[in-house]
C-alpha cells in the first residue's frame, strides 16, 4: 500500500471508532447485559477478553494479507462479482442496522431525558441533518471532529467515576455466580456483540497513512473493553444488582448521584454532550461508509442523492410506531447476538478466502 494515498492517521482513526463503538459498549450493551447477567455482568466482560484478543488477531492477519487496499475490490477482484456483492451486501445491511438502532436510542432517551415535549420526529430529523453533513464532508473532517470531542467525552466520564465513589459498594459486586455460570455466559454474548462492530476497521483500512500494528488494536480493543466493565461495575456498585437491572438507562442513571461539595449537583447535563458526541459520531461513519459502498464511481450530484435517501430511510423507519419495550426486545434477543454470530462468521470466511488466495499465488 502506498501510504501517502491515506487520509488520515491512526490516531484520529483511534478516536473515530473509539467515540462510534464505544457508544454501543458504553451505553446502548449496558441495559441487557446487566439484565441478564446482574451481579456477573462484569465478569460477562472478562470473559469475552481472550477470545477477542484472537478475534482482532484474525482482523489484524486480513488487514496486513490485503496490504490495506480496498477490501471489496480486493476481494472481487480476486473471487469474482458474487462474493464482491455478498460482502459488500451485508456490510450495507450491518451499517443500516447501525445507523437506524443509534438514531433510534438516542431519540428515545433524548424525549424521556430532557425534551419530552419535542417530538421524536423532529429530534430524528434534527439529529439526521447534523449527521448527514458530517457524512458529506468526509471521513477526514468527521475524524478531525472525533479529535476534539473524544477528550472532553473521557473528562467528563473519570469526572462522573470519581465523584460517584464515596456511594460505591463493590462489595455488591460478589458473591459471584449465584445463578450458576449460565447468565454470566449469556451477558458476554451482548458484550461480544458490541465489540464485533471493529471489523468496520476493514472498511478504514485504505483512508489510513500507516500501516496498523497489532499491538494497537489490543490497546483499541481492551479500551472499549473498560467502556463496558466501568458502567456494568459502577451500576451494580450505586444501586445493586437488581435495581440496576431495572434501569433503562443505568450508565446515565449515575450521573444524578454526582454532587461536588454542598451547592454543586444536577451536572447530569454533561452526559449529553457524551452522548450526542459518540451518536453524531456512529452515525455520520455509518452512513459515510454506506455512501462510499454503493457510490462506487459515480459523480458527486448522484453521490448526494445517496446520502439525502440513506437518510430519509432512516427518519423513516426510525419513525415506524416500535415502543421501547419492543427495540430492547429485538435489541437484546436478535441485533446483539445476532451480530456477534453474523460478523464473527464473516470474519472467518473473509480469513480463510485470504488464506487460500495467498496459496493459489504462490
Amino acid at each position: 500500500m502506498n501510504n501517502q494515498q491515506g487520509t488520515i492517521g491512526f490516531i484520529p482513526l483511534y478516536s473515530t471508532m473509539i467515540l462510534a463503538i464505544g457508544l454501543m459498549n458504553h451505553v446502548m450493551v449496558i441495559p441487557p447485559l446487566i439484565a441478564e447477567a446482574q451481579r456477573d455482568a462484569w465478569i460477562s466482560v472478562l470473559v469475552m477478553i481472550v477470545p477477542f484478543l484472537l478475534w482482532t488477531f484474525i482482523l489484524y492477519c486480513i488487514m496486513k494479507q490485503t496490504s490495506q487496499q480496498p477490501i471489496i475490490p480486493w476481494f472481487q477482484q480476486r473471487f469474482g462479482t458474487i462474493v464482491g456483492v455478498a460482502i459488500r451486501l451485508f456490510f450495507l445491511v450491518y451499517l443500516f442496522f447501525i445507523s437506524v438502532l443509534t438514531l433510534k436510542d438516542t431519540v428515545l432517551w433524548t424525549h424521556v431525558s430532557y425534551l419530552p415535549r419535542t417530538p421524536q420526529l423532529v429530534l430524528s430529523i434534527s439529529m439526521l441533518l447534523l449527521c448527514f453533513y458530517g457524512a458529506r464532508y468526509g471521513l477526514q473532517a468527521i475524524a478531525i471532529t472525533s479529535g476534539f470531542l473524544l477528550p472532553f467525552v473521557i473528562i467528563f466520564g473519570d469526572f462522573v467515576m470519581s465523584s460517584n465513589l464515596p456511594v460505591k459498594d463493590y462489595s455488591l459486586l460478589t458473591p459471584i455466580f449465584e445463578q450458576g455460570m449460565t447468565p454470566a455466559l449469556r451477558g458476554s454474548l451482548y458484550v461480544g456483540g458490541g465489540l464485533a462492530e471493529l471489523i468496520l476497521l476493514l472498511l478504514f483500512q485504505q483512508h489510513l497513512k500507516c500501516k496498523v500494528r497489532l499491538w494497537s488494536l489490543w490497546v483499541m480493543l481492551l479500551f472499549l473493553m473498560v467502556l463496558v466493565l466501568g458502567p456494568a461495575t459502577g451500576a451494580i456498585a450505586e444501586f445493586g444488582p437488581y435495581e440496576a437491572a431495572a434501569l433503562r438507562y443505568p450508565a446515565f442513571e449515575e450521573w444524578r448521584l454526582v454532587k461536588v461539595g454542598k451547592y454543586i449537583q444536577h451536572v447530569d447535563f454533561l452526559s449529553i454532550y457524551q452522548w450526542l458526541s459518540g451518536a453524531f459520531v456512529r452515525i455520520s461513519i455509518a452512513l459515510y461508509l454506506m455512501l462510499e459502498l454503493l457510490s462506487t464511481g459515480t459523480n458527486k450530484k448522484s453521490k448526494l442523492y445517496i446520502l439525502v435517501s440513506l437518510s430519509a430511510i432512516n427518519v423513516v423507519v426510525v419513525a415506524l410506531p416500535i415502543s421501547d419495550m419492543q427495540y430492547l426486545i429485538f435489541l437484546k434477543q436478535i441485533y446483539l447476538p445476532g451480530s456477534l454470530w453474523a460478523v464473527t462468521a464473516m470474519l472467518l470466511i473473509m480469513f480463510t478466502m485470504v488464506l487460500f488466495s495467498k496459496k493459489v499465488q504462490r
